[in-house]
């Protein structure tokens, strides 16, 4: 892997990624620091790239095997409620299919090396117009195929191929599956960040011949009269893919959402995803790994509340995303990151974080920005990678400050100096 720059950019590509459904690519119009990044990209060989690939599917396998042991209670319920972590199990025991996840890796960036697992995104993964449109017409628009380059990608055909497979019972009897769609909040989601991402996923539903409809997430009501789920048109709702965490759901004890989820949890055909995600968006599941597969290549030493003998460790909280809650203390790498104002640091029990081993992210300068520090996000659905999305950051932590850099397959060699 290597970081190529592209210092000339697209005419109007500000609009474009805009146009594309990349609206939160700054945060308003007085933001000068681009989320995307127009002027860089990273570059692997098509058998860096296959390997890759191949590690992403074994992964996931351990991962599937890694539900069975924490599904046995080893690590008691997994800071859910109980009767949260008995719907997860429940969920897994009946094989309720599963759409899709994204595995964040650190590679080395030196072919033959292993990635190394930080985390599982496999409820409410984001990042899907940037890594299925925005890098592919980069790539496109700059005609870099002219170059040797090529972009991999199927994460929309592959998203298209999984509904069909969801719903072929349905779909070959001729019937159009309803499928509703909800995200968070328009006061949480003022860039339309992931309404947008839904959209997508809506999208790929329509082709594979479901019908769709968008909600947002506090339009999900349940009748209890008529003992149906439904939206704020009164519409009842059979399907619903949620783009929004389980374990928020499990525990919204001030509306009460909680004790309807557990009460009729089976009054919906299906929910998407199902509840058994809720294993694989647990940072614990780092540590069952690391007790099935100790020193695997792919995974990192990784315990449940205790630093066991880490020397250096990166300290998360069990359910966190962007980077919020995370604490490193690597002594040998001189890097020391914690955050005072971060509330996952006041009274929050040492039950709900896992210490898991520092390795340090590859450094690649540049010219606009001069430290670059990638992580690899790899898209899974049904087993199989089907993606990838890079992002970069000045740290060791890829927070909301970081950048998504497009990447690309060199197939011939580049003749263009």
């Amino acid at each position: 892997m290597k970081r190529e720059e592209f210092p000339v950019g697209r005419p109007g590509w500000e609009q474009t990624i805009i146009d594309e459904g990349l609206t939160y690519s700054v945060d308003g119009p007085h933001d000068l620091q681009h989320y995307w990044n127009e002027y860089a990209a990273y570059v692997f060989t098509p058998a860096e790239m296959t390997n890759l690939r191949d590690q992403a599917r074994e992964v996931h396998q351990m991962c599937l095997h890694a539900i069975e042991r924490m599904a046995s209670g080893a690590y008691g319920t997994l800071g859910l409620p109980e009767a949260a972590f008995n719907l997860a199990k429940e969920s897994w025991n009946r094989h309720e299919p599963d759409f899709y996840g994204r595995f964040d890796f650190i590679y080395s960036g030196v072919p033959g090396d292993p990635l190394k697992l930080l985390e599982y995104n496999a409820d409410t993964p984001t990042g899907i117009v940037e890594a299925t449109i925005s890098q592919k017409t980069w790539a496109s628009d700059q005609r870099l195929d002219t170059r040797g380059y090529v972009h991999w990608g199927e994460i929309g055909e592959a998203f298209t191929e999984r509904w069909r497979q969801m719903f072929a019972h349905d779909l070959s009897h001729g019937r159009s599956p309803r499928l509703h769609l909800a995200s968070v909040t328009e006061e949480i989601d003022v860039n339309d960040e992931d309404y947008n991402n839904l959209w997508l996923i809506a999208h790929a539903a329509n082709r594979a011949g479901l019908t769709t409809k968008l909600i947002r997430i506090d339009e999900v009501i349940f009748d209890e009269t008529l003992k149906i789920w439904k939206d704020p048109e009164g519409e009842r709702i059979e399907n619903l893919f949620k783009l929004y965490p389980w374990e928020d759901m499990v525990t919204d004890s001030e509306s009460g959402y909680d004790k309807l989820l557990f009460a009729y949890h089976d009054m919906m055909n299906r929910w998407i995803e199902p509840a058994w995600k809720m294993f694989l968006s647990n940072k614990i599941l780092l540590a069952a790994l690391w007790d099935l597969y100790p020193n695997h290549p792919n995974l990192l030493e990784t315990h449940v509340g205790t630093r066991g003998g880490l020397k250096n460790w990166v300290r998360k909280p069990i359910f966190g995303r962007e980077g919020d809650g995370i604490e490193i203390n690597a002594p040998d790498y001189d890097v020391f990151v914690r955050d005072e104002d971060d509330d996952h640091f006041i009274n929050v029990p040492e039950s709900e974080f896992v210490y898991q081993d520092f390795v340090a992210p590859p450094v690649y300068s540049g010219i606009i920005n001069r430290t670059n520090l990638p992580m690899l996000g790899i898209w899974m659905v049904n087993g199989e990678a089907v993606g990838m999305g890079i992002r970069e950051s000045d740290r060791p932590i890829t927070d909301y400050e970081c950048r998504f850099a497009p990447h690309l397959v060199q197939v011939k060699p580049n003749l263009i100096p």
